[in-house]
């Protein structure tokens, strides 16, 4: 599987693979592999931006893809070797191609029309393995799309390929570092080598982050996508249980597990979540979105912070307020959620419907069962270097799926009550938290939280993001609060602007 992607990003770094668009005096900097395409800055540009750009003819599809895998052969493949990907589908540059045709011909799907995106390695893709991270699931290809994976596809989208990711959601061990999995191995963060990729969705943080693709898909149970995106200085969103179908999406706990789009603006967010959840969710995007808002902080999560950290987030409530909002302080209101609020559920949940995903999405797999895994990693153990003890752990469950709204309910509960009392006693509209300050508690919840770039510390090189965190179904006004934020700010830089050591591969050298 190496091999191909391999072959794939050196064929796709190769000299001419950008068409004709690009000028001598728009070429990317040395340093900077594939970054410009026919002028358009693949790190700041947006999917509005880029339609633009394939509406007018001077940029194509098959364009974008093959600068995509440029990158990718360059940092992740070779140079750095960042390891955010998986799997590249062989398909995509024809796909690309035929979208062209379709746009040429008259036909415009709608916002996301040859845009290339990444999905994380639980989204089940029918032409390409869906492995969790997965040495046991090693090849194996679902029985049916995702919904996600169709929803793109029918919005449009060129699904490149597939992002590595904590394997089975960072259910493995509690040994296991963010971003290890047995058959992916480790995803490193662009912006310091040192530093984690964050939570599950890693992968998908990082390749997003060095622009591998225009925006990719990550899947959260508790912190999975708002981690790695605060990792990889990104907007993502951890949406409203229930909003997006998970049918498809190789579970951890569906009580609780929730699909969300990572990217580097908060308006291409908001244009991927119109795609998966239905509706237009930009809106709302105006630089005038937090005139006459009210926005809640907690105290204690404020008196935790380091004084770096204080300085940007004190500097934020500043720039939200001068923007029209209203910030209120309350005290010790979600400090009781620092841990996972789910913990209880989650090894019955993950038994019962991951056995029931190999059966119906994977008859064909070598494993039929937890208990399979768990033995086959057993006759492995080259691989699970940092054990199994979740695994097995689950694996001693009942794993009946009648348990799960009782296991489920009383936690839910609680997290709903405390952050429907804040909101109200606040009179607020969202709570603002300094990065991932209440990731847990909104994961409980089943509430929604956008995550953008709030700036950086330890010498400009680890990102920190700004949260909001709002009731049910309140992804609209969120985003909307964020875009007039980011639109002041101005905050992202990319990690090829700070981070010395990545150097390129096969493009420089081209």
């Amino acid at each position: 599987m190496r091999a191909r992607l391999v072959a794939l990003a050196v064929l796709a770094a190769m000299p001419g693979v950008f068409g004709t668009g690009t000028t001598a005096a728009q070429a990317p900097p040395a340093q900077e592999c594939g970054r410009f395409v026919g002028g358009v800055d693949l790190q700041t540009a947006t999917i509005p931006e880029l339609e633009a750009e394939m509406a007018a003819g001077r940029l194509t599809s098959v364009e974008l893809v093959d600068a995509y895998l440029a990158r990718i052969g360059a940092y992740d493949v070779s140079g750095p070797k960042l390891n955010a990907i998986r799997e590249l589908r062989e398909e995509a540059r024809a796909e690309a191609e035929a979208l062209d045709q379709e746009r040429a011909a008259g036909s415009v799907r709608g916002p996301l029309h040859g845009i290339p995106v990444l999905l994380k390695d639980n989204v089940g893709t029918a032409d390409t393995p869906t492995t969790a991270g997965s040495q046991a699931l090693e090849g194996v290809i679902p029985e049916h799309d995702a919904v996600v994976t169709q929803r793109l596809r029918d919005a449009g989208a060129v699904i490149l390929g597939k992002a590595n990711l904590s394997e089975f959601a960072g259910w493995v061990d509690l040994d296991m570092p963010p971003g290890y999995s047995s058959l992916g191995g480790q995803v490193v963060n662009a912006y310091d080598f040192d530093l984690s990729p964050g939570g599950s969705s890693a992968g998908s943080g990082v390749a997003t982050s060095m622009a591998f693709a225009t925006a990719a898909i990550g899947t959260e149970t508790s912190g999975s996508i708002l981690n790695p995106s605060q990792a990889g200085s990104l907007v993502g969103v951890k949406t409203t249980h229930g909003l997006i179908p998970t049918d498809g999406i190789l579970p951890l706990a569906p009580s609780f597990d929730v699909p969300g789009p990572m990217a580097r603006s908060v308006t291409d967010a908001a244009t991927m979540l119109g795609a998966l959840a239905g509706g237009d969710y930009t809106t709302g995007l105006s630089p005038t979105a937090l005139q006459g808002v009210r926005l809640a902080y907690d105290s204690d999560a404020r008196g935790s912070l380091g004084d770096e950290e204080l300085a940007l987030f004190d500097e934020a409530i500043a720039r939200l307020e001068r923007l029209g909002a209203t910030v209120v302080e309350v005290e010790n209101s979600l400090s009781q959620f620092a841990g996972l609020a789910e913990l209880a559920a989650i090894p019955n949940e993950f038994k019962a419907s991951l056995n029931r995903y190999l059966a119906e999405e994977m008859p064909a797999a070598g494993v039929k069962t937890l208990g399979d895994i768990v033995e086959y990693n057993r006759q492995h153990p080259e691989r699970m270097k940092y054990g199994q003890d979740l695994l097995e752990a689950s694996d001693l469950s009942p794993g009946l799926e009648a348990l799960f709204p009782a296991q489920a309910e009383p936690t839910r509960a609680l997290a709903r009550e405390e952050i429907d009392r804040v909101l109200a006693d606040a009179d607020a509209d969202a709570i603002i938290t300094p990065g991932l300050a209440h990731a847990n508690a909104g994961a409980a919840a089943g509430y929604p939280t956008v995550i953008e770039p709030l700036g950086y510390v330890a010498g400009g090189t680890e990102p920190v993001g700004l949260s909001f965190l709002g009731p049910m179904n309140s992804e609209a006004g969120l985003l909307g609060y964020a875009y007039a934020y980011e639109q002041d700010a101005h905050v992202r830089v990319p990690p090829t602007d700070v981070n010395p050591e990545l150097v390129p591969g096969a493009c420089a050298a081209g």
